[in-house]
């Protein structure tokens, strides 16, 4: 058993990966990578099928995954809160020892905070806009034409040197994250139980895996690479260059799984899996101009499947849970009081999220409305059949039945205006209840009328 882990306190390894789309796992996937560990793993664990973003993006929401309430209503983009209590402070009442160790480097930079309460944390250098390495030699060239890429001065005067030394796949960010992280465990398995909070920043862009993992998906390819595309319309990119975008992209999730596998391998090397708790999820997705994106690259507004669906698994270290695929609203607010629950700590007032480990052992849930948005922007609520999608600029709102089309190809609001009208009276009840006006958010105005279908 390692060191203090047992029933009533398991280890805790908790994976965020970014902009990881959903149906890039096999459990979900329509599009897909090659993800045989995420598979693996998936088949142990159990799968929230129905897991949706809460406050948008990268800080906001981990903000809610570390102190289990919705940010967005409150704050936009900003340090850690220090008035509200997280995670890493929370599970050391129980005796924890926490460690963080990441690559995504908008949890350190400029006052982020998001260390705060762990024992320990590593902060791998060099992803997207860390201000990380100046080298006046380093040679840094474009792979595309700099309008045609996003943040273009970024890329190459920080990022691109930033990379100018790798050498090996192992030099890359995420396998750095997943190595290091297999390296604290050997050291740590016999302490007491532990929280092991990993942070990997890919398969967010720039995309620029090693090139064995792009030929899997596009070999040959001999155009422009864009491993930042300027987010929006998909129009100014041919089917040639999305295609190569997807493999980018396919090609930084397999190598991640390829990492995560590792780490996954190291919990069994170390005779830890019976005494660990293991979450993975994603903070959001990302449009490759696929069916469903809408015509878009990135993420931009609004917030359709492709980014505000997330993967979400559990494995229980006593199998509880194994292999059931759960259809319950399930957000990022839930984590830490699935986490306090797991190491038997006591929750603190004013959560806003539930236990997972309540589905598990089979119980009721509380969720009508899954609400995920960004802060005084246009919010998607997703019930168990319906999402209804606010637009920017006051435009009317689209309502699509996501049974009958996952793939939200019909604007059905214009013949379910009591259905748009309810949901609408939702949300401003929820901003109520947290003293936020409606009118920082999308007006009624902008559901009226709809679409054309019915």
């Amino acid at each position: 058993m390692g060191g203090g882990a047992d029933a009533a306190r398991p280890n805790i390894v908790c994976i965020v990966i970014d902009s990881l789309r959903y149906d890039h796992v096999h459990a979900w996937g329509r599009n897909g990578a090659h993800t045989p560990q995420l598979d693996r793993f998936a088949a142990e664990a159990a799968c929230f099928d129905r897991s949706y973003i809460g406050s948008f993006p990268t800080i906001p929401c981990r903000t809610d995954l570390m102190t289990g309430r919705y940010t967005f209503p409150h704050r936009p983009w900003s340090p850690l809160p220090r008035d509200v209590p997280v995670l890493a402070t929370l599970i050391k009442s129980r005796g924890y020892v926490t460690q963080l160790i990441a690559d995504t480097y908008h949890l350190f930079r400029d006052g982020h905070q998001f260390d705060r309460g762990f024992d320990g944390w590593e902060w791998i250098r060099g992803q997207e806009g860390d201000r990380h390495l100046v080298d006046a030699s380093a040679r840094t060239k474009l792979p595309a034409e700099a309008a045609r890429l996003r943040n273009s001065d970024r890329l190459k005067n920080v990022y691109l040197k930033n990379v100018s030394r790798r050498r090996s796949e192992a030099d890359w960010f995420a396998p750095r994250v997943l190595a290091t992280a297999v390296d604290w465990l050997e050291h740590n398995r016999s302490g007491p139980p532990f929280l092991l909070w990993l942070d990997i920043f890919d398969p967010h862009e720039p995309w620029d895996p090693p090139a064995h993992y792009v030929d899997r998906y596009d070999p040959g390819y001999d155009g422009e690479v864009f491993i930042s595309p300027v987010y929006g319309s998909a129009a100014p990119y041919s089917e040639t260059e999305i295609r190569h975008m997807r493999a980018l992209y396919a090609g930084e999730v397999t190598m991640v799984d390829h990492w995560v596998g590792r780490l996954l391998d190291g919990l069994d090397r170390f005779g830890l899996r019976e005494q660990t708790l293991v979450a993975i999820l994603s903070d959001h997705g990302h449009y490759i101009d696929y069916p469903g994106d809408q015509g878009q690259v990135g993420k931009p507004t609004p917030l359709y499947e492709g980014v505000a669906h997330q993967v979400c698994m559990l494995r229980h270290p006593q199998g509880l849970g194994r292999g059931l695929r759960l259809e319950s609203l399930v957000q990022p607010a839930d984590l830490l009081p699935t986490l306090l629950e797991a190491a038997g700590a006591a929750p603190p007032d004013g959560l806003e999220g539930q236990s997972l480990l309540a589905l598990l052992r089979g119980e009721s849930w509380r969720r009508e409305v899954a609400v995920s948005c960004p802060h005084r922007g246009q919010p998607t609520l997703t019930t168990d059949r319906w999402s209804l999608v606010y637009q920017p600029g006051g435009r009317a709102a689209q309502l699509f039945d996501l049974r009958a089309d996952p793939l939200q190809s019909r604007d059905l609001a214009g013949g379910h205006s009591d259905v748009v009208a309810e949901l609408d009276g939702w949300f401003s009840a929820f901003l109520r209840e947290r003293g936020v006006a409606r009118d920082a958010y999308a007006a009624a105005g902008a559901v009226a009328g709809g679409g054309s279908g019915a």
